[in-house]
């Protein structure tokens, strides 16, 4: 039986994109985590040359054996099997390397292959189901469900392998529920922490002294507690480098008084007082390539309107901000710690609110939701009339239960210690005042 098609339907050249699928096998060749991400996105099919396929699959066997990945190995690989002609020699593998604009973006690449292949194969099923419905033969309530079957084998083409088998809900209530702490009962791994405050409320001097405490090995709030020391990675997109060393030198000098320095390797930061702007590839792959060198427990990043540069109240933009954090979080398998500004207050009632001003993804997106206000006492909360007090207050419900003090003021060697107001009931720990004294 044979259709008959419309002219400029056979005429039509089917969606590809050889430069990107160039650009996405040399990014493999020139970066091992661009080819990672190259890998889990496009399967051998999308690719329109048949040897990209092929030189596809030879990476991906050498990735998955460990082997290192270049136009060396890649073609002493496709030698042995007898393929190195085939996909134009190793001259072609050197063209491939230069075709790349940058390996940075070989995701990027990567999503354009298989969006092609995608719509090659919507094509060809489009024509398959054009076939079955001309024909004669069959129900056509079978007709149907079998182009609901083809369409739905599209939809899920090459993802099957990251659908687990579904659990049933008394097999799942029976797993053993284990904490990996990074603080015990404070910070766990994979937790996500919005800290916020007034400007000069003290949240940044609070997250930087996290940041050495934890390196040392030094419980944040009770420093003369000693803890398993942890790797802290800081991506500091507000201060210069020498403010920043001007703010830590101190900080490291009170955990070395305490006899807990922070040793070598344990804590590495990166100033970009510009900012970063992580919905762009150049800047997204600069953070990945740090989280991935320093493999931290704890990340600092922020503040959070340094993290792009749009609007600030875009659900979009903070989106996909908040996708790249969680990408760095499942690479390190860390925490990640960061802070933002609350709103000026809007006139009505005695306080401004603590919650994140921008956009409302922040308020929904992390486990925890810790906010810096200013004790009522007037004299504990006045700066120069002796130590300062802050309440921590939670913003948002709490996904777990979470032993942050109630009450920080200001300390002798450390900028934030936590302590119990004169004033505070001895059963619920409540205090009107804050009093510290």
């Amino acid at each position: 039986m044979t259709i008959d098609l419309e002219p400029e339907l056979l005429e039509r050249t089917p969606p590809r994109d050889i430069a990107a699928e160039q650009s996405a096998l040399g990014a493999c060749l020139m970066s091992r985590s661009a080819c990672a991400e190259v890998l889990a996105t496009v399967t051998p099919e999308a690719y329109y040359k048949p040897q990209h396929a092929t030189i596809h699959c030879a990476i991906a066997d050498l990735f998955m054996a460990g082997e290192p990945i270049d136009q060396i190995t890649v073609a002493k690989y496709l030698g042995d099997r007898g393929d190195l002609a085939r996909i134009g020699g190793q001259v072609y593998l050197w063209e491939l390397v230069r075709a790349v604009p940058t390996p940075e973006n070989g995701p990027y690449y990567a999503e354009v292959v298989q969006d092609r292949g995608l719509r090659r194969s919507l094509i060809e099923l489009g024509t398959r189901l054009a076939q079955m419905g001309y024909s004669p033969d069959g129900e056509t309530t079978e007709i149907i469900e079998r182009a609901v079957t083809l369409t739905r084998e599209l939809r899920d083409q090459g993802r099957e392998a990251e659908d687990l088998p579904l659990e049933d809900i008394l097999d799942f209530v029976q797993h053993e529920d284990t904490y990996d702490w990074i603080v015990p009962g404070l910070l766990e791994r994979m937790d996500r922490l919005i800290l916020t405050a007034s400007e000069g409320g003290g949240k940044s001097v609070l997250l930087r002294q996290m940041a050495v405490t934890l390196a040392a090995g030094i419980h944040p709030f009770d420093t003369w507690k000693t803890i398993d020391p942890i790797r802290v990675l800081t991506l500091d997109c507000e201060n210069s480098a020498s403010s920043s060393r001007r703010k830590y030198r101190p900080l490291l000098a009170a955990a070395s008084d305490l006899e807990q320095p922070v040793q070598r390797g344990q804590f590495h930061i990166e100033c970009r007082p510009e900012g970063l702007d992580l919905t762009r590839a150049q800047d997204r792959a600069w953070m990945m390539r740090r989280v991935e060198k320093a493999k931290p427990d704890l990340l600092i990043i922020g503040p959070i309107y340094r993290l792009h540069a749009g609007d600030p109240n875009s659900e979009e933009l903070a989106r996909k901000v908040s996708v790249v954090i969680d990408e760095a979080r499942a690479t390190a398998g860390c925490a990640v710690l960061m802070e933002a500004h609350s709103p000026h207050h809007n006139g009505f009632g005695q306080h401004r609110t603590l919650r994140p001003v921008g956009s409302s993804l922040w308020m929904r997106w992390p486990e925890f939701g810790f906010g810096l206000r200013p004790v009522e006492d007037e004299k504990s909360a006045a700066p120069g009339d002796g130590a300062r007090g802050r309440r921590v207050l939670p913003w948002r419900g709490m996904r777990d239960e979470r032993d942050f003090p109630a009450f920080i003021k200001q300390g002798d060697k450390w900028p934030w210690i936590s302590y119990k107001p004169i004033d505070a009931d001895p059963l619920t720990g409540y205090s009107e005042t804050g009093a510290i004294w």
